[in-house]
């Protein structure tokens, strides 16, 4: 057995033991896209009444209502509907109700889960507004929670700041927003929202980046030896680039060539300006005229001067990056160097190492005139999910919040990694996390250095990004994209900072404004929804239609509205020219508090003279169905046809409808269903398929 292989399978055993102890078996957690709504539930009490009572606080048993957008999530006893499993893996689970029976023990509280039952922004407001907080603890998804302050529904945390103080829990007590504490989180996080990436075997190739023994340097062992600067990582990058200037990317990629830093510049500027110590808006306020934001800011400018930095992609306004392009072209090989979606990491570690190329991590390069301990040099960590105290709940209520947070978590993260303090959970967990992103840790050659990166990343982060949370990152991430392609005559950044700051300024004055009261406001704009489709026979005179027939307008506060006053556009629309107008009908309409709310759908204009059958194509390799499913949920026109057309080529997959008479499916076997497609102009065609119902 070689050397190598022994020392993954040791490593691999010490992760076992310290994370995962006693904890056995791993249940599938379901994709936040389901569909499933959970139900709004009870805590089972099976993990707070195991211990004996000795232990139990004395008094009337508390209960805490915590609310969630998604509660397979929080609720170690939430089971897929599905499946019947478990939704949590099991450590977390058992961490989760270990930490359920220490609250039971220590504050003699119990916990109700709460699913909300609509938008998260929209029940938060609504049940503040009737009276009646839906919950005591809200959790907010990240970005949902500016809208929620605006509404000035939360209360302050301010008097419970002393219960974080501890380094042991001051990780969930977020810096003061606009004078006050709102938001707390339960996020340990490991790694930057868009770490820094490498593909290292590609790294490997360049000769120019070998020592005199020709072992290559790797970004890891700059880093630790203290040499990782924004000089050193530009002349790390000319090497990469001169080496890789003639190489044709792989297939499937944006760029002719392998690039040797390819990116999205808002996430590259946003780390780049963290690592020289600066912001775009702190609890001290405006930091995006700052030195250290203009000096991250200029750096990122002379790499794509210099040819080394590449955007992945514009859109059409020739300034925003493509969405998550350079991950793309990162996971098929086609860079070197990129900012990585923390959600995607997996799949392109994966991606890489099928085809035997290592992929690692290392922290934002610092300017060269900062010292590698300066508190200044930080990595960029925006918020995520946090939670709030609704406006309503009792100061007794709200403390027992606090109080019951802190044995919460605390209990839960020592118990997931089997350590005595939470502080040291992040290093404890270090190894297991790097393996389950999937960076090659295990690499003799510099699997050491990529962990001790990895951990020294891990400890030392914390959220200190709160621009988005605020609603100013967007605003940031226009000038700096203008300012880069002097789009609208846009001067440099610098300039344009000092030219604009009015644009943060005015926005900050209005929260202060909103906070200062204590007026709820509505600030959720009304929903718009689709009730049939928009399909008119050519030739159609628009002004006959009566378009607020095809859609219903609710505000989450005014209730339904009269979709007769919204305004319909519909300019792009030729309704002579038999075709499919995507997005070619807008919608707008307000509530009562002026709030905006719109929708772009697809106009169909069709043929009314048609007499030809549509043509319907079924898949190739189409699912099986399980016995037990339920066949009125099953999604024929996507599980099971690949298109339906009319003669014109107008999809109408959306007319698929399927005869279901003779399918069993509490029975295993093979059974015939025929699926229809309509189109229009009322032609129909209909094809037979045969569906197995097997048994798992």
């Amino acid at each position: 057995m070689s050397k190598r292989i022994l020392k993954r399978i040791t490593s691999l055993l010490v992760i076992f033991c310290v994370l995962v102890t006693s904890f056995t078996g791993c249940a599938k957690k379901p994709d936040k896209n389901d569909e499933t709504t959970p139900t709004a539930v009870t805590a089972s009490t099976t993990a707070t009444t195991e211990t004996a009572e000795a232990g139990t606080a004395s008094g009337e048993t508390k209960t805490i209502r915590w609310g969630t957008h998604w509660l397979p999530d929080i609720d170690p006893n939430y089971k897929d509907p599905t499946t019947g499993e478990y939704t949590m893996d099991e450590a977390s689970r058992q961490a989760s109700m270990a930490a359920l029976q220490a609250a039971k023990e220590q504050l003699n509280v119990e916990v109700q889960f709460v699913q909300y039952a609509t938008d998260t922004r929209s029940e938060l407001l609504t049940s503040v507004l009737a009276g009646n907080p839906v919950c005591d603890i809200a959790v907010m998804w990240g970005g949902s929670e500016i809208t929620v302050l605006g509404q000035n529904i939360l209360q302050p945390l301010d008097q419970y700041a002393d219960l974080f103080s501890d380094p042991e829990y001051s990780w969930m007590f977020y810096d003061k927003i606009y004078g006050h504490n709102y938001f707390l989180t339960a996020e340990q996080n490991f790694i930057p929202r868009w770490p820094l990436m490498f593909n290292a075997t590609l790294i490997s190739k360049v000769d120019s980046l070998k020592d005199s023994n020709g072992k290559t340097i790797y970004p890891t062992s700059l880093y630790n030896e203290g040499k990782w600067t924004f000089s050193t990582f530009k002349d790390y990058l000319n090497k990469i680039s001169a080496y890789y200037a003639n190489t044709k990317a792989p297939e499937g990629c944006l760029l002719s060539t392998v690039q040797a830093y390819e990116s999205d510049h808002r996430m590259a500027t946003l780390s780049s300006i963290f690592a020289a110590g600066g912001g775009i808006y702190g609890s001290d306020g405006l930091e995006a005229d700052s030195e250290g934001t203009i000096k991250g800011v200029a750096y990122i400018k002379e790499l794509m001067d210099a040819g080394i930095y590449k955007d992945c992609g514009l859109s059409d306004d020739e300034y925003t990056p493509r969405w998550c392009q350079q991950a793309t072209d990162f996971q098929n090989g086609g860079s070197v160097f990129t900012d990585m979606p923390d959600w995607w990491i997996s799949g392109v570690c994966s991606t890489a190492a099928d085809r035997g190329e290592s992929i690692g991590i290392v922290p934002w390069p610092r300017p060269d005139d900062m010292a590698t301990d300066d508190p200044a040099y930080q990595q960029v960590l925006s918020t995520g999910n946090s939670m709030g105290i609704l406006k309503g709940i009792s100061e007794d209520q709200a403390k027992l919040c606090m109080e019951f947070l802190k044995v919460y978590y605390g209990t839960y993260y020592k118990t997931l990694g089997g350590v005595d303090s939470v502080t040291k959970y992040k290093e404890a967990a270090a190894s297991a996390k790097a393996t389950g992103y999937g960076y090659d840790i295990f690499n003799e050659e510099f699997g050491d250095e990529l962990l001790q990166t990895f951990t020294d990343i891990s400890v030392k982060l914390k959220v200190n990004n709160y621009a988005g949370l605020l609603g100013y990152q967007s605003i940031w991430e226009n000038l700096i994209g203008k300012s880069f392609y002097g789009i609208d005559g846009s001067p440099s950044y610098d300039v344009a900072i000092k030219a604009n700051k009015d644009l943060f300024t005015k926005q900050a004055k209005d929260m202060e404004a909103i906070l200062a009261t204590d007026d709820i406001r509505d600030n959720v704009a009304p929903d718009i929804k689709k009730t049939k489709t928009f399909a008119f026979p050519a030739g159609t005179d628009p002004s006959t239609i009566t378009f607020s027939d095809y859609v219903t307008c609710e505000d989450a506060v005014d209730g339904i509205l009269d979709a007769t006053t919204a305004k319909y556009d519909y300019s792009s629309v030729d309704f002579a020219k038999t075709g499919t107008y995507d997005e070619g009908l807008k919608v707008i309409i307000s509530d009562k508090s002026e709030n905006e709310g719109s929708m772009k759908t697809k106009v169909i204009i069709f043929n009314p003279d048609n007499k030809k059958a549509p043509v319907i194509i079924t898949k190739k390799d189409y699912r099986t169905i399980k016995v037990d499913e339920d066949a009125s949920a099953i999604n024929w026109k996507d599980d099971f046809i690949e298109s339906a057309a009319d003669v014109d080529g107008i999809d109408i997959k959306e007319n698929i409808t399927a005869d279901i008479s003779s399918l069993d499916t509490t029975t295993p076997g093979e059974y015939e269903v025929i699926i229809t497609a309509a189109d229009f102009a009322g032609n129909s065609a209909e094809v037979k398929v045969k569906v197995t119902v097997a048994a798992e």
